[in-house]
């Protein structure tokens, strides 16, 4: 790795890790102003957003970043399209928002709906901005951008919350911090589209994009099915405590996630037709995934109950199950995800899109089958859920792309093992009658060995 290369990492998590920390912060001052029914209600209607801003993207995003030679025109062709996109998915929620409330059982939620999804506008003009910026592996810029939007639109939800404002401060954040966020790119990054739309250039970037847009999409619809599943079949207090868990578990997971995208696929992009290289990279990112975020795992997951009454409370206390579990869970998204980048740069979105339809379908059908058994059920479903789908993509990288299998597994057993060992010793033994000190020498020690791994690594070539 380069040292334009170590910045890029560098800054995209400082950028993941400055914003996504920002945010658990204020969620969690706010969780001590708001009740876990308000969380519960976001957790409801955001579904409908968060999958809009997933088509308004279209998967175009990669595809652009992908072109070796971009144009004026391929910008302007996208930036029209989205824009489009992104006014009419406002029009159709604003619209069918009364249905929806319905639906959703929740007859505030109308109004609700036609304010939240404001951000898909703001969104959606914001997206050619930051294309140009991670082409030239600029994150620093991204990172304070929305480091300033996240503490700027979480310092109004705290005054709303304390005012009184209930569920409208949360969502006035998620509108302020998208507006906010849109207009910085806007006067920081001096784009603007002096090309022109063609359609030929539109249809060859949907041509790429669609079907990473449709397995996006079914990967969140996945993801938020486990919202309407809860909040509908138990109680928005339930939501609320599985969104709460969920943010704890989302910070470092979505991070390294993000961090991983962002960076790792234009730079294995340029290895691709040199697999010892390629197959390489992945698989030290991957060891340097396991080294930082499982004893952080399994440090939330022992210690789950102190965690939650220390950060958020008595009556968030219900939560800790929740985090215990998920915790769990969300340890190997960052891990799965790191395969989506083989489909995507090998430019098969056809098999990425086919393996999200069948593997979604398969675990939404079992979880419809399992949700009477009761929320228990449910959180060890999603432990089995996240290990399943990270089975099918190395299967099916080693399938088609001749993955070294046996080379990641005995790599990953190696850093695991020794760290999994640790932590139980650690999380176990030790017991200091201060829960914040007991809680702060319990993650400091769970850290050493993972520490030495990563030394070991840096001296290591795969």
């Amino acid at each position: 790795m380069n040292i334009r290369e170590f910045k890029a990492f560098f800054w995209s998590f400082v950028d993941g890790v400055g914003s996504q920390g920002s945010q658990l912060i204020i969620t969690i001052m706010l969780a001590r102003l708001l009740t876990p029914a308000d969380f519960g209600v976001i957790g409801l209607i955001s579904v409908v957003v968060y999958l809009s801003n997933v088509i308004g993207n279209g998967g175009l995003n990669n595809s652009l970043i992908r072109k070796a030679k971009v144009s004026a025109d391929d910008f302007t062709s996208v930036f029209v399209f989205n824009i489009t996109v992104g006014i009419l998915l406002y029009a159709i929620i604003f619209f069918s928002s009364g249905f929806l409330a319905h639906f959703l059982k929740l007859p505030e939620a109308e109004v609700y709906l036609k304010v939240y999804a404001l951000s898909i506008i703001f969104t959606s003009f914001e997206q050619i901005q930051r294309v140009t910026l991670t082409l030239d592996l600029n994150f620093r810029t991204q990172a304070k951008i929305t480091l300033f939007s996240v503490i700027f639109s979480g310092v109004i939800a705290l005054i709303l919350a304390h005012s009184g404002f209930g569920v409208w401060a949360l969502i006035i954040q998620t509108v302020v911090l998208s507006s906010v966020r849109c207009v910085i790119f806007w006067c920081v990054i001096r784009w603007k589209p002096t090309g022109h739309f063609k359609w030929p250039l539109l249809l060859e970037h949907l041509n790429f994009g669609y079907k990473l847009l449709l397995g996006n999409f079914v990967d969140v619809a996945y993801r938020y099915m486990f919202n309407l599943g809860i909040g509908k079949f138990y109680s928005v207090t339930d939501l609320g405590f599985y969104n709460q868990a969920t943010k704890l578990t989302e910070v470092p997971s979505m991070t390294i996630t993000s961090v991983v995208r962002r960076v790792n696929y234009p730079i294995i992009s340029k290895l691709r037709h040199n697999n010892k290289c390629y197959f390489g990279n992945l698989i030290n990112i991957a060891s340097y995934i396991i080294s930082v975020y499982l004893p952080v795992s399994l440090w939330l997951s022992f210690n789950s109950h102190d965690i939650i009454l220390k950060l958020l409370g008595e009556r968030w206390v219900g939560a800790s199950l929740f985090l215990s579990i998920l915790s769990l869970a969300f340890f190997v998204v960052p891990l799965s995800n790191l395969f989506g980048n083989i489909l995507s740069v090998e430019g098969r979105t056809d098999l990425y899109l086919k393996i999200r339809l069948s593997v979604k379908l398969i675990l939404g059908i079992m979880f419809v089958l399992i949700h009477s058994y009761g929320i228990h059920v449910v959180l060890y479903f999603i432990i089995f859920a996240t290990v399943f789908e990270w089975f099918v993509n190395i299967v099916i990288s080693h399938k088609y792309f001749k993955f070294p299998v046996l080379k990641y597994i005995k790599r990953m057993v190696l850093i695991m093992v020794p760290i999994i060992i640790s932590s139980v010793l650690i999380n176990y033994s030790i017991n200091i009658n201060s829960i914040v000190g007991d809680l702060a020498v319990k993650l400091i020690l769970s850290m050493i060995v993972p520490a030495g791994i990563l030394f070991l690594l840096s001296k290591e070539k795969v």
